[in-house]
């Protein structure tokens, strides 16, 4: 009997060592090659027309950026998946943001006016592209935007 036991703590303690646990296994098993590619980041906001930028910043181009709105509470979801995403346009501001809407610059903290982002992104409706505009009127447009409630 205690010769028998010998072997199968060893192959008990093999198995533990070289176990695949649920907190750092990988998508695909201990062996799948890493994923590069970077998904796209989830939509948010009404008729989810934005993207989730933060764990409470939606924006869109056409709805501005909603900012600890009811519509961005699904976007803390994006912390739990374990594929990084990008959302936005084109790189811009100083703190890795990238444009989300007409002259809107965030990223997953804060969103800013920046002027690298003024017709850098298609809008979905023409009557929604605002890229002539003064910066105060964008400004207002987004605060409006962000109190509006969807109909």
């Amino acid at each position: 009997m205690p010769n028998s036991v010998i072997p199968l703590c060893v192959l008990g303690l093999l198995a533990l060592s070289s176990a695949c646990y649920i907190q750092n296994c990988p998508r695909g098993g201990k062996r799948a090659l890493p994923e590069t590619g970077i998904r796209q980041c989830m939509s948010c906001g009404p008729r989810d027309r934005g993207r989730c930028f933060g764990p409470s910043i939606c924006c869109g181009e056409g709805l501005g950026c909603l900012l600890g709105s009811p519509e961005t509470a699904h976007c803390v979801e994006e912390n739990y998946l374990l594929t990084p995403c990008q959302a936005g346009g084109r790189p811009c501001g100083s703190e890795g943001g990238r444009c989300a809407a007409s002259g809107v610059c965030c990223n997953s903290e804060s969103c800013v006016v920046d002027s690298d982002c003024l017709g850098g992104i298609e809008a979905s409706d023409p009557a929604d592209n605002h890229a002539g505009s003064s910066a105060a009127d964008m400004l207002l447009r987004l605060l409006h935007v962000q109190f509006e409630r969807p109909k």
